[in-house]
């Protein structure tokens, strides 16, 4: 009889077998994403999303609202995105961006029309920036147990970027702070993770990096050589070959 994995089932059997690469493998170095992996904002843009196409009638499913996740991480890797994004004013790229999802996610009606109400809204709310419990304990820990901590972000705004840090008082947990503004390089791209390992005079083969979205963070890890770990929040990627996490203290449970 055929037999199929769930995805919680294929998770654990992918966790099992990277289980086995913790004692293959002496990682001394521990990278991290920044947005969506270490630190989060409130509204969720997602949630906006989703309360915008109640309010026109359309609501989403479950499922819909998780292809529209996996949209938004898959958006800024396109190539023909970016082409499509080159000269573009902020107004014009946050329409692009939100026209783009309302399509993915098979709204009905004036795209454009929609769009612009859309970009109007989010627009128009204040951001609220965290980094949970879990976030500061894991790096707390990480760091008494003697791992060297980086972090690494596609944020091209390095001012804004250093501003956030500070205001979470994230910095003094890293050895290592890293926005691709800096060096004109963005995930996937493996240079920006060399870029990182040369500074922290790290080796790719004893380093790890952890972030939440498949196409940059694990694809950009396994290009330059590090060994990915997914933090999978919403179940998005459960065909990724790497080890998934749930929560970022899970690699506490993983590290010794």
């Amino acid at each position: 009889m055929a037999y199929c994995l769930s995805v919680w089932e294929s998770t654990d059997i992918q966790n099992r077998e990277f289980e086995t690469m913790r004692t293959e493998n002496s990682f001394n170095t521990v990278l991290f994403d920044f947005d969506g992996t270490l630190v989060f904002h409130e509204p969720d843009s997602s949630d906006v999303i989703s309360a915008f196409c109640t309010g026109i009638g359309q609501p989403l499913s479950a499922e819909t609202e998780r292809q529209g996740r996996r949209t938004r991480h898959q958006y800024f890797l396109d190539p023909t995105i970016r082409e499509q994004l080159a000269g573009l004013s902020t107004d014009e790229f946050w329409h692009h961006f939100n026209r783009h999802l309302l399509e993915a996610l098979d709204i009905k009606g004036d795209l454009d029309h929609l769009a612009a109400e859309v970009t109007s809204k989010i627009q128009g709310l204040e951001l609220s920036y965290h980094c949970p419990a879990a976030g500061y304990q894991t790096l707390a820990e990480l760091g008494a147990r003697g791992y060297v901590l980086g972090l690494i972000t596609n944020r091209n705004s390095v001012e804004r970027f250093n501003a956030l840090l500070d205001q979470l008082e994230l910095r003094h947990y890293f050895d290592l702070v890293l926005a691709s503004g800096e060096v004109g390089i963005q995930k996937p791209d493996p240079g920006i993770f060399a870029a990182a390992l040369e500074r922290l005079d790290a080796s790719a083969e004893t380093s790890i990096y952890v972030g939440d979205n498949y196409w940059a963070d694990v694809e950009g890890a396994q290009r330059a050589g590090l060994t990915p770990v997914l933090f999978d929040l919403h179940h998005l990627f459960p065909e990724a070959d790497c080890r998934i996490l749930e929560r970022i203290d899970g690699l506490l449970d993983w590290l010794p």
